[in-house]
C-alpha cells in the first residue's frame, strides 16, 4: 500500500516497533486433547468466533503462548483475519499473537491490522497456500497517532461499528419477517380469511 500524508503528530511505525510479535508453532500431535485439559489450542481462522476464538482443542505441552488481550492474526490460508485472545492459549503455525507495548492501544492496533488486511494478503506467498512470514509482520507499517488519539479513534470506531452491527441485526430480522409474509398470506387465503 502506498503511503499517504498523515495528520500532524502522526507517524508511520513498523508493527515491530510498537508490538511484540509471537509467531505460532504447532506442538507435537500427541499433546493435543479434545477435552479441556491444558491450554486452549488455536490453529487458525477456523477457530475464530466473532471477536474471540472458540476452543475445540487443548494442548498439554504448549510451545507458543498468547496472553489474554493479545491480537490473534491469521498468517496462513487465509491471511489477515483477526480475533482477540480472551484466555491464555497455545497458538499453532496458522496464527501470530500481536501484543501492543505501552506506545500502542490494543483496539487501535486491531483496527489498524483490519485496515491493512489487503496489504497483508498481498504479502502472502506459497505454492500450496497463502502465508506471511515473521519478517512481513515486523516490517508492516501502520499509521500511528499519539496514544491518547489512538484511544479516542478506537473508542469512536468501536461505537460506530457496534451501531452498524445493530442495524445489520435489525435489517436481518426485518428480512426474516418479510420472508414469512408470503406463507402467512397464502394460509390466510386458503383458510378463507382474505376478503
Amino acid at each position: 500500500m502506498a503511503k499517504f500524508t498523515l495528520p500532524a503528530g502522526w507517524h508511520w511505525a513498523k508493527l515491530n516497533d510498537v508490538c511484540t510479535i509471537i509467531m505460532g508453532q504447532s506442538p507435537p500431535g500427541n499433546t493435543y486433547r479434545k477435552t479441556p485439559n491444558g491450554l486452549p489450542f488455536f490453529q487458525g481462522k477456523a477457530d475464530f468466533g466473532l471477536l474471540h476464538p472458540i476452543a475445540r482443542t487443548w494442548c498439554i505441552l504448549p510451545t507458543r503462548i498468547a496472553k489474554p488481550g493479545d491480537i490473534l492474526l491469521s498468517v496462513r490460508a487465509p491471511v489477515g483475519p483477526t480475533n482477540v485472545a480472551d484466555v491464555e492459549c497455545c497458538i499453532g503455525r496458522g496464527l501470530a499473537a500481536i501484543r501492543p507495548n505501552d506506545q500502542a492501544d490494543r483496539d487501535f492496533i486491531l483496527l489498524a491490522l483490519k485496515f491493512r488486511e489487503t496489504a497483508l494478503v498481498k504479502l502472502g506467498s506459497g505454492s500450496t497456500f497463502e502465508a506471511i512470514r515473521r519478517d512481513d509482520l515486523i516490517n508492516l507499517e501502520i499509521p500511528l497517532p499519539p496514544l491518547t488519539e489512538q484511544r479516542r479513534i478506537a473508542a469512536r470506531l468501536n461505537e460506530q461499528m457496534a451501531a452498524v452491527a445493530q442495524a445489520r441485526r435489525s435489517a436481518q430480522e426485518q428480512l426474516a419477517e418479510i420472508n414469512r409474509l408470503p406463507s402467512a398470506l397464502l394460509r390466510a387465503a386458503f383458510y378463507g380469511d382474505i376478503t
